[in-house]
C-alpha cells in the first residue's frame, strides 16, 4: 500500500484478547468436609480450541484452621466432533479439613 508521500507503508492487523472469567463452589453439607489428602476430581467444557484456561481454589476461611488446597493433574480432551473438555482435581494440602472452597476460571480467548 501506498501512503500519501508515495512511500510503502506496512499495516497491521492487531488482534485483542478477549478475558472472561466464572466461578462456582463446593461447600460439604455435613461436618467431613475435604479432609487432608483428599481429592475431589472436576471436569468442564464449553471452551474453544485456541482458549487458553486457568482455575484457582480459593478455601473458605473456618475456626479449624488453616486450608489449603490445590490444583492438580490438569488434562485437556478434544474429542472426534470438536468438543474440548478439561480435567482437573482439587486436593486438600493442608493440616485440617477443609469445610468448601470456591473455583475461580479465567478464559483467554484470542
Amino acid at each position: 500500500m501506498l501512503a500519501p508521500s508515495g512511500k510503502r507503508q506496512k499495516i497491521a492487523l492487531i488482534v485483542m484478547a478477549n478475558v472472561s472469567y466464572w466461578r462456582t463452589f463446593w461447600v460439604d453439607s455435613g461436618e467431613t468436609g475435604l479432609l487432608p489428602g483428599h481429592e475431589h476430581y472436576w471436569a468442564m467444557w464449553g471452551f474453544g480450541f485456541l482458549d487458553v484456561l486457568g482455575v484457582t481454589p480459593g478455601p473458605l476461611n473456618s475456626d479449624v484452621g488453616d486450608q489449603i488446597l490445590m490444583i492438580k493433574d490438569v488434562r485437556s480432551e478434544a474429542d472426534s466432533s470438536g468438543g474440548r473438555r478439561l480435567y482437573f482435581t482439587v486436593r486438600n494440602t493442608g493440616p485440617v479439613r477443609a469445610i468448601g472452597y470456591g473455583l475461580n476460571f479465567s478464559f483467554v480467548s484470542p
